[in-house]
């Protein structure tokens, strides 16, 4: 499900492109990459305001006991003209744990850049059906949904 409208199309497929860079970017274990595609005003960065405070939580935390196995863009939306949804499938292995979820980035435009600002998440096991077929609807119809 994409809305691929006019002037918007570009910014949609730009955003669904961050969100796969950015899991690729965390197989090659590339932080400073991650940390560098944050908004400014991005929740995440209350806790970990410098780049080598979120680099030293990745060493001792992400590093070797958290794999991204695959993510997969199943919707892209326009929700302002400079902001954007990306709604994705997304399997890891956690300590040897797989674990699927479907999640909500916030993208924003700042300049000529887009940014991370925020995300939600849920499992894949809330959903029934086939996992292309979720709706940003599906998604957020949900009582106990956090943005982080």
């Amino acid at each position: 499900m994409a809305d691929n409208s006019g002037k918007n199309a570009h910014m949609l497929q730009e955003a669904a492109q961050l969100v796969l860079n950015r899991c690729e970017a965390f197989r090659r274990n590339d932080f400073r990459f991650i940390f560098s595609t944050y908004h400014k005003d991005a929740p995440f960065l209350q806790a970990f305001a410098t780049c080598e405070e979120y680099l030293q939580y990745a060493r001792q935390h992400l590093q070797g006991a958290f794999r991204i196995l695959s993510c997969r863009v199943i919707g892209m939306r326009s929700v302002a003209g400079d902001e954007a949804q990306v709604l994705f499938c997304l399997e890891v292995a956690c300590s040897g744990v797989v674990q699927s979820t479907v999640e909500l980035a916030c993208i924003r435009r700042v300049g000529e850049k887009l940014h991370y600002h925020s995300g939600a998440k849920r499992n894949l096991s809330e959903f029934s059906g086939r996992v292309e077929n979720i709706t940003f609807e599906d998604f957020l119809d949900s009582d106990s949904l956090l943005f982080f």
